[in-house]
C-alpha cells in the first residue's frame, strides 16, 4: 500500500482548489465524512446498511424484493425514497449494474403475527413496516432506524463473517424474529429451487437455499444465534399452505418438528416478552452448515455488539485514511463515500476454515482468504488499480490468486468475467 505518494498528489491537488481559511476548524474524520445513504436512491444501487471493508456479510435494510423484470432500481435491495422496510437481510450488491442475493431476510415482529409482506401502499397488511428518515442512523458498519409500526428499534453491525443484530423491544410486547426464506432480490416464481431451516438441539438455526436467479444453482448456507433462549417456534412451508397454529416448544433432537424442507419456507421465534434487547447473530456460507457455523464463531462467540462496531469501525478507518485531503466539507464526504463504496467489493467468500465452493461446483481448500464478486466488466479499469494503491499487498495478493483458482477450476477454463458466490 503505496500511502504516503498517492496522499502527496490527492493533497497537493485538491488543496490548492479549496478555499484557503486560517482559523476554519478541523475538518471531520475520513470516517466522518462518509455517507452510507449516497447513491441509494436513482440508479446508484447501493445499500445503507452495515459491512466491514470486503466483508463476506453486508447486513442491509431492503425496503422491496421486486418482480425480476422490474427489480433493477431495487439491484441492493433499498431505495431511498420507499416509505416502508421489510427486513433486513445479509447479501448485497453496492453499485453494480444487476441485481440477486438479498439472502436469509429477518425482521422483528411485536404484537400480531404476520407472515407475509404485505402491500407497501395498505399499512398494516404484512410484517413489513413504516419507518422516519429522522430515525435512520447509517455510518460505515453501523445502520439503525425504528421500525413505526412494531416499535422496535433496530441496531445493525457486521464483521468479516458475521452479521449482528440488535433489537429493542416495547416493554411488555412480546419478542418475536421472523426468517422468510422466501423473498431475494431478483425475485420470481420459482427462484428458490429448494431450502431448509432446522432448529437444532443448541437452539442455533441452520439452513440453505438453492436459487435460480442471475447465478443457476447458488447454494446458501446460514446459521443463526440468539443472546436469548426461545420460548417456541413455528416453522412453515407456505407451498403447502399450512395454517398457523400458535407457536410450539423447542424441540429436543432432530427430528422433523426441529426441521422443515421445501421452496417456500418461513420461521418464526418467540423470545416472549422480555427486559432488556434481544441480540441475533448471523453468518453465511457457500459450502455447508457447519462451515456457516464456525464463521458465526469466527469473531468471538459472544454477542459483544459494541465490540463487533467498533472493531469494524477501526477496520474502516485504517481503510479510509489511506488517503488524505484538504477540502471542503462537500468534496470531503463525496471523495470518502466514494472510496467507502469501492472497499466494500470483491468480498470475501472463503470460510474461516478456508474453504469454499468454486465456479465447477465443488468445495475447495486454500491457504489464502478467497474473494469473490469480481464485476470486473466495471472494475478493471479504475477500481483494481486503486486497490493497488490503497490496501495491503496481502488483499491485492488474494484477490489476484482468487481470480487465479476460480480459472483452474472453472468448467470453461476461464478467468472470471462477472463473478459472484465462487
Amino acid at each position: 500500500m503505496r500511502r504516503f505518494g498517492l496522499v502527496a498528489v490527492l493533497a497537493m491537488t485538491v488543496a490548492g482548489c479549496a478555499t484557503a481559511q486560517e482559523a476554519a476548524p478541523a475538518p471531520p474524520s475520513a470516517f466522518d465524512a462518509v455517507d452510507p445513504f449516497i447513491g441509494t436512491a436513482g440508479k446508484g444501487h447501493t445499500f445503507p446498511g452495515a459491512v466491514a471493508p470486503f466483508g463476506m456479510v453486508q447486513l442491509s435494510p431492503d425496503t422491496d424484493f421486486r418482480y425480476f423484470r422490474q427489480s433493477y432500481d431495487w439491484a441492493s435491495g433499498y431505495r431511498y425514497d420507499d416509505p416502508t422496510i421489510m427486513g433486513f437481510s445479509h447479501t448485497h450488491f453496492s453499485g453494480t449494474g444487476h441485481s440477486d442475493l438479498g439472502d436469509v431476510l429477518i425482521t422483528p415482529i411485536s404484537g400480531e403475527m404476520k407472515w407475509d409482506p404485505g402491500d407497501p401502499a395498505q399499512p398494516g397488511s404484512g410484517y413489513r413496516s413504516r419507518y422516519t428518515k429522522a430515525s435512520e442512523i447509517a455510518d460505515p458498519g453501523y445502520y439503525a432506524v425504528t421500525l413505526t409500526d412494531s416499535g422496535v428499534r433496530a441496531e445493525l453491525t457486521a464483521g468479516v463473517r458475521v452479521g449482528l443484530h440488535r433489537y429493542s423491544f416495547p416493554r411488555g410486547e412480546p419478542a418475536r424474529v421472523l426468517l422468510d426464506f422466501r423473498p431475494s432480490i431478483y425475485d420470481y416464481p420459482g427462484k428458490v429451487l429448494w431450502s431448509r431451516i432446522r432448529v437444532r438441539p443448541d437452539g442455533v438455526v441452520t439452513g440453505f437455499r438453492e436459487t435460480r436467479g442471475w447465478a443457476p444453482g447458488r447454494q446458501l448456507y446460514f446459521a443463526m444465534r440468539f443472546s436469548r433462549p426461545m420460548v417456541g417456534y413455528e416453522l412453515q412451508n407456505r407451498e403447502e399452505n399450512i395454517p398457523y397454529n400458535g407457536f410450539r416448544q423447542p424441540g429436543r433432537g432432530m427430528d422433523d418438528r426441529a426441521q422443515v424442507q421445501g421452496r417456500a419456507l418461513e420461521a418464526a421465534f418467540d423470545f416472549g416478552p422480555i427486559a432488556g434487547p434481544l441480540l441475533v447473530k448471523v453468518a453465511v456460507s457457500s459450502v455447508d452448515e457447519e462451515g456457516a457455523i464456525r464463521n458465526l464463531d469466527s469473531e468471538g462467540g459472544d454477542f459483544d455488539f459494541n465490540g463487533v462496531r467498533a472493531r469494524t469501525r477501526t477496520a474502516w478507518e485504517q481503510a479510509l485514511g489511506a488517503v488524505e485531503i484538504e477540502a471542503a466539507p462537500e468534496m470531503r464526504t463525496s471523495l470518502y463515500t466514494a472510496l467507502y463504496h469501492s472497499l466494500i467489493a470483491p468480498s470475501v467468500h472463503g470460510d474461516a476454515d478456508g474453504r469454499w465452493r468454486g465456479p465447477d461446483n465443488a468445495v475447495h481448500q486454500s491457504d489464502f482468504t478467497v474473494h469473490s464478486t469480481f464485476s470486473l466488466w466495471d472494475t478493471f479499469r479504475a477500481q483494481h488499480p486503486l486497490l493497488t494503491l490503497v490496501q495491503p499487498d496481502s488483499r491485492n495478493a488474494d484477490m489476484v490468486n482468487s481470480l487465479i483458482s476460480a480459472q483452474q477450476v472453472s468448467p470453461y477454463g476461464i478467468l472470471p468475467v462477472w463473478s459472484f458466490a465462487g
